[in-house]
């Protein structure tokens, strides 16, 4: 803001904030001066601000006020003049600080944009700025002067890299390429016999060959035989039919497999995908020097895939059915065509594989693509980033016959393709948004492996960066390379700088740090010390002997600069002195003069000695917006020149804002001026009056390095490249000496046409150029003001025809006004007046004069009057237009205001959301793990006592079996021994042995004591074994009953817990279906009272039934009755309404007379079931239940009911008197007919021996159910009599 401006009274924005780095300054016009403003039109304590008066005016009479009032006043004034000031003051010093808080934003806003145009201008032109990734000794150019995929970045050569070498100097040690001995080996074996397999497989696909030669160009022998070992293995797998395609080749015959191949393939980069077709095919129609990524080029990549990779036109010749009918092919035509286009498809893709394999660029030497290497393998717009993702979209098993995984099959056998597209060379690192785009810390991290020469750095950052992690990771990364390479992480307040703050975008800390890196790693490129020295020196005049102290590279800066401006009388303080551009305007001058060989820029002292004379004196060139604009014209001409300081910005605020800008111009000048990278580049102010020199020195160069052929092809684009940086220095040159000459006729010298005549014969053909650049902008300029200036007096004149045509319209309706009789009257009399006398026509002419002049009073007033109507109306609209303006400029403040009061409050709870969200997911995530661990360790419990109890029962059990097995054997033992003493005690001495002779068995010889017993113990025995036998049944039986038992339990908890799921099941599915025909059902319930709403009351549920209901005993035809007894039925059975409603119009005793004249016929047993049925429906209530009790003789129709039908009606009655029972007062009215319960009684007995009677019979089993249901229901009603 400038000094005399008054500052902005709220803190709104600027009005015209430059919105982009190119703005459009076609609209911009130059910027009118600051007026000095006056600075006695206000004594106000507020002079800049014109502000209503809080005091009002005093009158005349208030100086006569009465003594005791003075002295308050007194006091009050003095008072509010106090506080006056004090307001006054808080007021200039937030006037002060917020053109401070201005100040502050526009330096950080220029400046972000002119470290914008530094980093792209450092990723786009990397050598420019000194930092070269590679050094240029293998004669292998890169690509980073050209876009990724273009021709340019390709190399000028004739193809378009399909005939060049894509290496790295770096690499050229790790590409396989072999010595003189070892390639004649591997050529040896190319040509030999090995590969004769291959060369018949291959037959239908390519010339082997012609194969080897193409690929030899293109890819190093060890390739080439790696190749060609591959095929082989995987020729012979197709040949054998290990790997082959389905039987009807859908590649061919399925357009969209065809369409969805041809799309796969062209996810290559158009140049791979030249190369790996000229490769296979052959044709110099691949190698053109045709736009690579044109859509001509496309199409016929298209096309050539299509005819051509996916068909075979001999396959088709041999295996037609007749050549004029196409289509028609013998068997097995798409099974060799399915093999044909499976190598092809295989070699192709391991062909372009290995290509690109053996040319990129490793991460740990940059970026593959923009670094060295070659170009990208892969489009960007593509999906595809792998050969292995591209096999696997080529050969799908839609495509290939009983293959589950192709590639692991084919790495088997040795077909590997391992090459995979980094993320990091599809990055786009241009600049548009300086903190938004400086997040992620990609290009940060660029920054610093190109200005440190460090490409470790590409090794160690995260690509892509989606989420903050990643993003905090790249900045930190970044952070520790500037810090180990002593760059300051502190901005100028002695913050420290996070990568949280760089992550963040905060816009000061982040400006803070590219300046810092600018300083510490930029600075030191473009700037060299010891010439920057030595030009110093040579400005001063001052020998190398004595030495200037200067430490850091500003600083340097800063003295060559001032040594320049002293010469021409200019002091330069600081950088700060260089915001009105005429330091650099001086520094441009000196340079410039120095080499213009024109006698017009040299002047003579009073001792008569030449100097050279500045194009620019101290007295012209004040404004800073024009003398940064001529500088940037001509540093614009240089080419590979950043544009610091843009025009926008420039016109916007009549200044450049920060000083650091011009500072980064400065360097980039000093590079440009002093600074001699080699012998080939030529600085600044050589090439202005060398460029004879410099063509004799590029053609000697040329010579040298004639003696191959290939010299002669590189050199030739360096020599276009001079060509053109000479004809531009030139143009500068014609320009600079154009101004020289203008300044020189300003001056006035009397010699200035002369020279300006030999110039311009000398530099006529040098100065074309320029003097047609500028001639079309001016004329552009000058076209555009004189069509404005032509618009603006052509709407003037329709202004003032229109204004004239209006005030002849309303005078003429005035003049209409007047009557017509007065003009006759006055005709009149000036006739009569002529007739009288002749000597009376001076006093009619004057009558007539008279007449005339108050006409035109009258007319005069009139137009006056309708001049002030029409100010007036003017003036008010002028008003109403200037408070339109007034509110809609409000409204629109207000509408702002509360369109960012609804952001801020929108991003406020957005947070607390979020930080709510973050504080309930860290709770329930620790309630989880807790959780968690409590069911683990309780699991844990768990197994351990399970295990232990298993065990224990484990023991127990094996020592209860031994214990069992001691116990057994003990008692075994102890029955023979006892045995044993028992036979021997009973023997005695009465036992005789009849000894016989050797070979024949002793027999015992017993007594009769003896004899008895033993019977007495085998009858003992005979006993004891028939006790443990029934035992043994017994327990057998015993288990076998609680088995069945256990089952049955078993079998009813199953069918329970079954129930239990079906039900709950059914439940929830009911839910859902309330829950998806909730919507449903409100629309039916809508449209439903909609329509009871609209509905006659006649055509009514409740009066139709009344009506049939009293219609009903005079019915005389059967089929009518029975349709109304129905539609009771179903009308009490849902609503109880309608049966108060019917009870209420006496249907009860209808129904019972209609019940008793019901004859046994079937018609009428159906119309009495109905009536029973709905008499059954009314005694659900209990008001209705005592109407039907108190009716007379209810019960006992319904018992004769009961008692003579034996089907469905008997079970209606039934179920109507026990409705009837379950009251106190029904089983009173029952217990009054003893008769019919008696009969009831016999009903029951008569029923339970015919149940008795059918259960001996096997047969009738359905009358027998029956019987049992009609004995239940009898039983039960008796027992609803008897039981109360």
């Amino acid at each position: 803001m400038d000094e005399n401006e008054p500052p902005c009274a709220s803190p709104a924005p600027p009005r015209n904030p430059a919105s982009s780095l190119l703005s459009d300054i076609s609209n911009f016009k130059t910027p009118r001066r600051t007026s000095v403003v006056n600075s006695n039109i206000s004594k106000s304590p507020y002079p800049h601000f014109f502000t209503a008066s809080k005091q009002t005016p005093k009158s005349s009479s208030s100086n006569f006020r009465r003594p005791s009032m003075v002295h308050s006043y007194a006091s009050r004034s003095k008072v509010s003049t106090s506080s006056r000031r004090l307001k006054a003051f808080e007021l200039q010093q937030s006037q002060s600080s917020r053109k401070a808080e201005l100040t502050k934003e526009k330096n950080l806003r220029s400046l972000a944009k002119s470290l914008t145009v530094w980093l792209n201008f450092l990723f786009e032109n990397p050598e420019n700025c000194g930092c070269d990734p590679f050094e240029n000794e293998s004669g292998v150019g890169n690509l980073g002067k050209g876009k990724r995929d273009s021709g340019e970045a390709l190399g000028n050569s004739k193809s378009v890299g399909v005939d060049t070498m894509w290496r790295s100097p770096k690499r050229l040690r790790n590409l396989g390429w072999c010595g003189e001995k070892k390639r004649s080996e591997i050529d040896s074996s190319l040509t030999g016999s090995k590969y004769s397999t291959l060369r018949e497989s291959l037959r239908d696909v390519c010339s082997l060959d012609d194969l080897k030669q193409r690929m030899q160009f293109h890819l190093s022998l060890g390739s080439c035989k790696e190749i060609f070992d591959v095929m082989t293995r995987v020729s012979k797998n197709i040949d054998e039919g290990r790997i082959k395609m389905k039987p009807q080749c859908p590649l061919v015959t399925d357009f969209g497999m065809k369409e969805k191949a041809i799309k796969a393939l062209m996810s290559y980069n158009q140049v791979w995908l030249r190369l790996g077709l000229y490769i296979i095919f052959g044709g110099d129609s691949f190698l053109s020097d045709s736009e690579v990524n044109s859509d001509q080029e496309m199409a016929f990549l298209k096309m050539v895939i299509s005819k051509q990779f996916f068909s075979h036109d001999g396959l088709a010749r041999s295996y037609v059915y007749n050549k004029m009918v196409e289509g028609l092919y013998r068997p097995g035509y798409y099974e060799a065509l399915g093999n044909v286009i499976l190598k092809r498809i295989l070699l192709l893709v391991l062909v372009i594989d290995r290509a690109k394999s053996q040319s990129c660029l490793s991460l740990k030497y940059g970026i593959d693509g923009i670094d060295g290497g070659s170009p990208l393998m892969f489009s960007e717009k593509s999906s595809i980033k792998s050969s292995h993702q591209l096999i696997c979209e080529l050969l799908s098993s839609d495509v290939m016959h009983g293959e589950g995984n192709l590639l692991a099959h084919l790495v088997i056998i040795g077909y590997k393709i391992p090459y995979q597209q980094s993320p990091l060379v599809e990055y786009n690192f241009r600049v548009r948004e300086l903190f938004a785009d400086l997040q992620d810390g990609v290009r940060l991290c660029r920054a610093i492996q190109l200005l440190l020469h460090d490409p470790s750095i590409l090794t160690k950052m995260v690509v892509p960066s989606d989420n903050r992690k990643k993003n905090l990771a790249n900045c930190r990364i970044a952070l520790q390379y500037l810090k180990d390479a002593g760059v300051s992480l502190k901005d100028d307040e002695g913050m420290m700088i996070t990568g949280e703050d760089v992550a963040d975008g905060d816009r000061e800390l982040t400006i803070s740090l590219l300046w810092n890196i600018f300083v510490h790693l930029q600075l030191p490129l473009l700037i060299n010390g010891r010439l920057l020295t030595e030009e110093i020196y040579k400005v001063q005049g001052v020998e190398q002997n004595n030495q200037i102290t200067m430490s850091t590279p500003l600083e340097m800066l800063l003295n060559w600069i001032q040594s320049i401006t002293r010469k021409n009388d200019f002091k330069l303080e600081s950088f700060a002195s260089l915001v009105d551009g005429k330091g650099i305007w001086f520094l441009l001058d000196y340079y410039f003069r120095q080499e213009v060989c024109c006698r017009c820029l040299h002047r003579e002292d009073p001792g008569g000695q030449e100097g050279p004379q500045s194009v620019m004196s101290n007295t012209d060139y004040h404004d800073a917006v024009q003398n940064f604009i001529l500088s940037q014209k001509l540093t614009a001409l240089l080419g590979s020149f950043p544009e610091v300081l843009q025009i926008g910005d420039l016109l916007e605020h009549n200044a450049v804002v920060s000083n650091q800008s011009v500072i980064i111009l400065l360097a980039f000048l000093s590079s440009k001026l002093i600074v001699k990278e080699n012998l080939e580049q030529l600085n600044f102010h050589k090439l202005l009056c060398s460029s004879c020199q410099v063509q004799e020195k590029r053609y000697s160069r040329i010579r040298i390095s004639c003696s191959s052929s290939e010299a002669v092809t590189i050199e030739e684009p360096d020599r276009e490249n001079g060509e053109d940086a000479t004809k531009r220095f030139q143009a500068i040159k014609a320009w600079w000496q154009d101004m020289a000459n203008q300044n020189q006729i300003s001056v006035g010298k009397a010699n200035s046409h002369t020279l300006q005549g030999s110039l311009s014969r000398k530099c006529t053909t040098d100065s074309q150029r320029a003097y047609l650049l500028l001639a079309e902008i001016a004329a552009v300029i000058i076209q555009s003001n004189i069509r404005g200036l032509h618009a603006r007096r052509k709407f003037r004149n329709k202004m003032r025809a229109i204004c004239f045509l209006q005030a002849a319209v309303r005078t003429w309706l005035s003049v209409k006004n007047i009557q017509v009789v007065e003009k006759f009257n006055v005709e009149e009399v000036t006739l009569h007046l002529s007739e009288r006398s002749a000597n009376l026509k001076p006093v009619a002419r004057y009558v007539k004069f008279i007449v005339d002049r108050s006409r035109f009073i009258k007319l005069r007033k009139s137009v006056s009057v309708i001049q002030k109507a029409v100010r007036r109306h003017q003036s008010n609209l002028h008003h109403e237009l200037k408070a339109a303006l007034r509110i809609q400029l409000a409204w629109r403040s207000y509408k702002e205001k509360v369109i960012s009061s609804i952001t801020i409050q929108s991003y406020v709870r957005g947070w607390i959301t979020r930080r709510m969200n973050r504080t309930y997911k860290f709770s329930s995530i620790l309630i989880q793990r807790y959780c968690r661990g409590w069911l683990a360790r309780r699991k844990f419990c768990l197994q351990r006592e399970a295990t232990i109890s298993i065990q224990s029962a484990i023991r127990k059990f094996n020592c209860m079996m031994s214990f069992h097995r001691c116990k057994h054997a003990a008692t075994q033992v102890q029955r023979l021994v006892r045995g044993q003493i028992v036979r021997s005690r009973l023997q005695g001495a009465s036992t005789l042995y009849s000894k016989l002779d050797e070979g024949v068995s002793r027999l015992p010889q017993h007594s009769f004591g003896m004899t008895k017993m033993l019977h007495s113990v085998i009858k003992v025995q005979r006993w004891w074994r028939e006790f443990l036998h029934s035992k043994n049944m017994r327990i057998k039986s015993a288990v076998l009953i609680q088995s069945h038992i256990r089952g049955l339990f078993a079998r009813r908890k199953t069918s329970v817990e079954r129930h239990n799921i079906v039900m709950i099941q059914s439940h929830w599915r009911g839910y859902l279906t309330r829950k998806a025909s909730k919507a449903q059902v409100l629309d039916l319930r809508v449209r439903m009272q909609t329509s009871a709403a609209n509905i006659d009351d006649k055509k009514r549920l409740i009066n139709k039934l009344l009506s049939a209901l009293s219609e009903l005993l005079s019915m005389k035809n059967v089929h009518n009755i029975l349709h109304i007894c129905e539609t009771l039925e179903s009308a009490t059975k849902y609503s109880d309404k309608c049966c108060e409603e019917l009870v209420a119009a006496g249907a009860i005793e209808k129904l019972l007379t209609l019940i008793r004249s019901a004859s046994r016929s079937i018609p009428d047993q159906q119309v009495s079931k109905h009536a029973l049925s709905t008499l059954g429906h009314l005694a659900r209530y209990p008001q209705m239940a005592d109407e039907l009790i108190n009716t007379k003789g209810s019960i006992q129709t319904i018992f004769w009911e009961l008692l003579r039908n034996k089907e469905e009606a008997y079970f209606i009655a039934s179920d109507v008197l026990k409705k009837i029972c379950s009251s106190h007062k029904g089983v009173e009215a029952v217990r009054k007919l003893p008769a019919l319960v008696k009969r009831l009684h016999v009903l029951v007995e008569e029923l339970t021996r015919k149940a008795n009677i059918e259960k001996r019979n096997v047969k009738g089993q359905t009358g027998k159910e029956k019987s049992e249901r009609r004995l239940k229901e009898a039983i039960e009603l008796v027992k609803l009599i008897t039981r109360r």
